[in-house]
């Protein structure tokens, strides 16, 4: 008897898919390749531009990160929409988004889901998107005044158009309204 209830308890209530080693992880030798290369190429060129190092580590809470993932993918689910991944997009705190003085200046990580849009994965704000209607990041970035180049391998447009986009951004009243955006990270540097 014990047996059969176990049975239909785990054909109503399965148990759990046990987390699998992740493809992605890498070796030491790749990670310090890696650091290498960006202390190479970025590091020096970074830091003698702005006068500072820049921020290195971004550090998000395990639980918080966690709350955000299941939070954005909830939401998707209700608006049908299927997320692809997460994006990482830089960012620098100034005197009107830091939440911690010290960080004013500094570079940090935004992250924000991803779908796929006509056959291209590209970051989206599921709070913004309705079933059967994904909002794009870009959209809603661009609606705020701001034009982001997903990929800067594309040809430019003219340096009138960049000066015309800078103009509309200071004439625009920004939304202040919620995004499905996340940031809010502890940064190294600078250090306490």
């Amino acid at each position: 008897m014990r047996k059969i209830l176990q049975s239909i308890l785990g054909l109503i209530c399965p148990k759990p898919q046990e987390p699998s080693k992740p493809k992605t992880l890498l070796t030491y030798k790749e990670i310090v390749l890696m650091l290498s290369e960006y202390d190479e190429t970025r590091l020096k060129i970074l830091t003698n531009e702005l006068g500072f190092e820049d921020t290195r580590v971004n550090t998000f809470g395990f639980q918080e990160l966690k709350n955000y993932l299941d939070y954005v993918e909830k939401i998707a689910n209700k608006k049908g929409i299927q997320l692809k991944g997460i994006s990482f997009i830089k960012g620098v705190y100034n005197k009107e988004n830091t939440h911690i003085d010290k960080y004013e200046g500094y570079e940090n990580l935004l992250y924000t889901p991803t779908a796929i849009v006509d056959g291209v994965e590209v970051a989206i704000d599921v709070l913004k998107s309705k079933k059967g209607k994904i909002v794009t990041l870009k959209e809603v970035l661009e609606h705020n005044g701001y034009e982001w180049r997903y990929d800067s391998r594309k040809k430019k447009e003219t340096q009138k158009h960049e000066t015309k986009t800078m103009m509309m951004r200071t004439e625009i009243t920004l939304e202040d309204s919620e995004s499905g955006v996340g940031n809010k990270t502890k940064i190294a540097p600078p250090h306490d």
